[in-house]
């Protein structure tokens, strides 16, 4: 990702559960005030 998007001035990059970990390491941060909303078909969450 960093080497396709590291000029951009911001990434973004969706994650949930032990991934959220894994992603903090590499730089990643949760953003304070941006709320994530979707509509979803599946029913697995």
């Amino acid at each position: 990702m960093q080497r396709k998007y590291g000029d951009y001035y911001q990434q973004m990059l969706i994650a949930h559960g032990k991934a959220i970990e894994f992603y903090k390491k590499y730089g990643f941060e949760k953003a304070i005030k941006i709320l994530s909303i979707w509509i979803y078909q599946g029913n697995d969450h």
